[in-house]
């Protein structure tokens, strides 16, 4: 399934959960590196989107990237994130909650273009499990939620 950010997806079935957690786990035990990686796949497949990072400004190769506290501090926040919504894979209202106040940040504080939740969530799905319906259904469901305030 594509990973869509409108409308609704179905549930996660109890196997896409287990296979969910199961690639999630050594993902989240290296968050820190996971999460720059995919930070600095996500800026180099869409420079556009470093626009919304002014910490980032000047940060040209992957090499800069990789270094930078500021993406690193941010990646881990990224990553922790996914990492609360997988947890609460079986507590829908919490993982809402969650995602909600964190759209409601992107949209008025940030100022986020949130075509690039969309974007940054198939490069997570690429990272973790290429290809895997359970985890895209997982990620549209995160990228529905933080369109939720615009």
């Amino acid at each position: 399934m594509p990973i869509v950010d409108s409308g609704s997806v179905p549930a996660l079935t109890a196997a896409e959960k287990a296979t969910i957690r199961t690639a999630w786990a050594p993902v989240y035990a290296k968050y820190q590196s996971t999460g720059v990686d995919i930070l600095i796949k996500f800026f180099t497949s869409n420079p556009a989107a470093q626009a919304f990072f002014p910490k980032f400004q000047g940060l040209t190769s992957a090499d800069q990237l990789k270094k930078s506290m500021d993406v690193r501090w941010h990646a881990e926040r990224i990553i922790n994130a996914v990492n609360d919504a997988v947890v609460a894979m079986d507590d829908t209202e919490k993982m809402s909650l969650k995602l909600r106040e964190l759209s409601g940040k992107h949209a008025k504080s940030f100022q986020v273009d949130p075509q690039y939740f969309k974007v940054l969530a198939a490069v997570i799905v690429d990272t973790v499990l290429p290809g895997d319906a359970g985890l895209e259904k997982l990620m549209s469901m995160i990228c529905i939620l933080l369109r939720s305030s615009y």
